[in-house]
């Protein structure tokens, strides 16, 4: 399953109140500071309100590659593989052509995450812990980070070449297991985009299973081993 956080930003124009339905594969993007955040989701998640404001007020020149977080709440029935999870991180900008047409031109690095599993990480999502949940969070792989950063110093090398609009793109990729007999897969998902920061939900129950085939979940999500 693909979560992708994506906001255009347009100048001038509020956030919706209400996130739109969209593709299955989509959650929403956050853009930079001073523009409007909407959202795109599955039919059957859902994006809070509170939620679209934050993500407004976004942009790459305070994101810290280094503090960026992603965290998935979901059932102990369910096992998200660290080793298997990438983040896509995208910048885009519509260029004018002479002729009057635009052009869109973006860059894009797909990262490996590692885990995070320390009381100090963890603390900051204790609102979501109980006996029915799970908990895993994720930073980018240091040793991928300096591709962050140059994505990150080419995007703001863009101002003052165009009209400034730009769209970022976040796309979590899950996979994992289930344990025998598990019928729950509903997950919540959060981003962290500064440290300190806060966990930002971008997403609350969703069901998986709402969003791919049978086909497609027991591809991605097979049974777990035994043991």
């Amino acid at each position: 399953m693909i979560f992708d956080l994506h906001t255009p930003h347009d100048r001038g124009e509020r956030p919706p109140t209400r996130p739109t339905a969209s593709a299955l594969r989509a959650i929403g993007r956050a853009l930079p500071a001073a523009a409007m955040a909407s959202a795109m989701l599955a039919a059957c998640g859902s994006v809070p309100v509170a939620s679209l404001w934050k993500l407004r007020k976004l942009n790459l020149e305070t994101l810290d590659p280094a503090a960026l977080r992603a965290a998935v709440v979901h059932r102990p029935g369910l096992q998200l593989h660290g080793q298997e999870l990438v983040l896509t991180v995208s910048v885009s900008r519509k260029l004018r052509q002479p002729n009057g047409s635009t052009v869109t031109e973006q860059l894009e690095e797909k990262l490996p995450l590692q885990e995070l599993r320390s009381t100090a990480e963890r603390s900051l999502l204790a609102a979501y812990d109980s006996p029915q949940t799970t908990t895993q969070i994720w930073r980018v792989d240091p040793a991928a980070l300096p591709r962050l950063q140059a994505l990150r110093a080419k995007a703001l090398g863009w101002k003052g070449t165009d009209d400034g609009q730009r769209a970022l793109g976040l796309g979590l990729e899950l996979a994992g297991c289930q344990h025998k007999g598990t019928h729950n897969t509903t997950v919540t998902t959060l981003i962290r985009f500064t440290e300190p920061g806060e966990f930002i939900p971008i997403v609350r129950n969703m069901d998986l299973a709402e969003t791919m085939s049978a086909a497609d979940l027991k591809q991605r999500f097979p049974e777990c081993p035994a043991g």
